[in-house]
């Protein structure tokens, strides 16, 4: 609650079980459904994180978004999906150097936070980031191995639904065209 959570492997167990609420600033985007996290605590909420981006994973959290799977970018040699720079673009334009609340879920094997991410707009809209993503139809709901949908599940199915009816972002795109993150992960291993 006062202490201040360097990276992913300093929360405990028992915050990520009790559903801990944590604040911070969001310091990077990696992609549609990824970003790093300046964990401040109570008393150090005016603390503002450090201006080098090197190092970064040192002194912040790595928080994947829980419940979506947004397009993957390029990395290893592999090209990037159609429709993942406009995902991370959007994050980023939601959530990239604000003040954000994180409910922790679960640890993934990457050793990542999976979280609710809110944040506010216009300093009075509370915007949960997995559901902006989908209304964007710039993420697919997650249905892979350890998913969390902290008890949202037919709300985020409506919000997919409404956005592939809408044809927005990946729904766009012709089915001959279309590959989940999941399929194209699976292509690329």
């Amino acid at each position: 609650m006062f202490r201040r959570y360097q990276t992913s492997a300093d929360i405990p167990d028992s915050v990520v079980k009790s559903h801990q609420k944590l604040y911070g600033i969001v310091i990077d985007v990696s992609d549609g459904d990824t970003l790093r996290l300046y964990h401040t605590p109570y008393l150090q909420w005016l603390q503002s994180p450090p201006a080098k981006k090197r190092g970064m994973s040192k002194y912040s959290i790595s928080v994947r978004l829980a419940a979506v799977d947004a397009p993957e970018v390029s990395h290893f040699g592999k090209p990037a999906q159609p429709f993942s720079k406009e995902a991370k673009d959007f994050l980023s334009s939601q959530v990239l150097g604000k003040r954000v609340s994180v409910v922790p879920l679960a640890k993934d094997q990457y050793g990542r936070l999976v979280a609710t991410v809110n944040y506010r707009q216009l300093y009075v809209f509370k915007k949960n980031a997995s559901h902006e993503m989908l209304r964007q139809g710039l993420a697919t709901i997650y249905r892979g191995g350890n998913a969390q949908y902290d008890g949202e599940l037919k709300l985020l199915e409506r919000t997919e639904a409404e956005a592939k009816r809408a044809k927005r972002g990946i729904w766009s795109l012709k089915k001959s065209e279309f590959v989940s993150p999941a399929e194209y992960k699976r292509a690329n291993r």
